[in-house]
């Protein structure tokens, strides 16, 4: 037996033998009838334990009733729990539509975005011969001569 293991023994189960497991308690008593110094540090947490018996455990009338009760903090929410809320709101459901309207034309809104920036394999060449034939045609209509007033 060692002296850590000893000590380890009396802070959990206390300094009275009786409260000590059935298969250390020889072990222990014969420890301790071979070691002096083992014998004092017994003693004072004997004492120490009767000490602490003497202190007397304030009343606290109505402390139950109030821990049960009290309010409890809100619910952490998840992330698809505040989304689906946000956009099916139960308060105000007129005032709060426009949020189911935002949220189904963000699709909408992503393929124009996306059908600006890529082509995605259509050309878009401009035809400089059709250009210059419209210019011509728009020179054909108006009138260009020089009248005198």
């Amino acid at each position: 037996m060692k002296l850590e293991n000893f000590l380890q023994v009396i802070e959990v189960y206390g300094a009275d033998s009786a409260r000590w497991p059935e298969n250390l308690r020889e072990d222990l008593e014969a420890f301790l009838s071979k070691n002096q110094s083992v014998r004092a540090l017994l003693s004072e947490y004997s004492q120490l334990e009767q000490s602490l018996d003497k202190i007397a455990i304030p009343d606290f009338p109505g402390l139950e009733t109030r821990v049960l009760n009290q309010a409890l903090p809100l619910r952490q929410q998840s992330l698809t729990v505040k989304l689906i809320s946000w956009l099916v709101p139960t308060e105000k459901f007129g005032a709060n539509l426009w949020r189911s309207a935002i949220a189904a034309c963000l699709p909408l809104v992503f393929g124009i975005v996306l059908g600006n920036y890529y082509s995605f394999g259509i050309s878009s060449e401009v035809d400089e011969y059709d250009y210059w034939e419209d210019e011509l045609a728009m020179i054909a209509l108006t009138d260009i001569s020089e009248s005198e007033v």
